[in-house]
């Protein structure tokens, strides 16, 4: 009973580690997917040529860089820009919190990981919808241009893409991707013990029964005439 006890200990213990290890993981992409967002604070993300000439973004400094003359900032490029800054926003709350979920202090909360999953996609989905008001934007401009993205609209779709796969980690961390696994490998285990246990048990019993054989066989030898006639 003492040695079924420690084995679902050890078991329990490095299903915890992979939980860890797990959320390490989303942790290093929710990082990379921030950085890659930060890029789009360089404000460029396309390149119009025609009757708008210049760079298109959503934070982009005129004063630095040709802008395309659009005559004012539509409707797409305002909800684009907002939701972009509440993405971000987001970035800077999860981050900090998935970098203190590993203390041991919040080890007795059993949906943080969920929250983490929330708000991994939540960062995700508002990264797509910026991006794709934005594309709508380039794409229905009339006169339409010919539209060049850059590099940074590229890492931003990254962004989203690492987001949205850190969200479903998480989520698989939180019901317990590891747990159907683990029940079964320690139902193997528990296995094999009865089974080697009652291999043993039989081994012996068969000894035992060789060995009584063994005895009951020498007995009537001992009793034969000439030993009798020696006593």
């Amino acid at each position: 009973m003492d040695s079924y006890s420690t084995l679902s200990d050890v078991v329990s213990s490095w299903d915890e580690d992979r939980k860890f290890i797990l959320r390490g993981w989303s942790l290093i992409f929710n990082v990379l997917a921030t950085l890659m967002v930060l890029s789009v604070a360089d404000g460029r993300l396309a390149y119009l040529q025609g009757f708008y000439t210049g760079y298109l973004g959503i934070w982009t400094d005129c004063r630095k860089h040709k802008c395309a003359s659009l005559g004012q900032v539509t409707v797409l490029i305002h909800m684009s820009m907002g939701f972009m800054m509440l993405a971000l926003t987001l970035c800077l709350v999860l981050l900090p919190t998935m970098g203190l979920s590993f203390r041991p202090v919040f080890r007795r909360l059993t949906k943080i990981d969920l929250v983490f999953s929330s708000l991994s996609f939540s960062i995700g989905l508002l990264i797509v919808l910026s991006l794709t008001l934005f594309v709508v934007n380039c794409e229905t401009l009339r006169p339409r241009p010919q539209v060049s993205y850059l590099v940074t609209t590229y890492l931003c779709w990254a962004a989203g893409a690492l987001m949205l796969w850190s969200g479903a980690l998480s989520y698989l961390n939180h019901v317990g991707m590891w747990s159907k696994r683990t029940s079964f490998k320690e139902r193997r285990v528990s296995y094999r013990r009865w089974a080697s246990q009652q291999n043993t048990t039989r081994r012996m019993s068969q000894e035992q029964s060789a060995a009584d054989q063994k005895h009951t066989v020498d007995l009537p030898n001992a009793l034969t005439p000439s030993s009798l006639s020696k006593q």
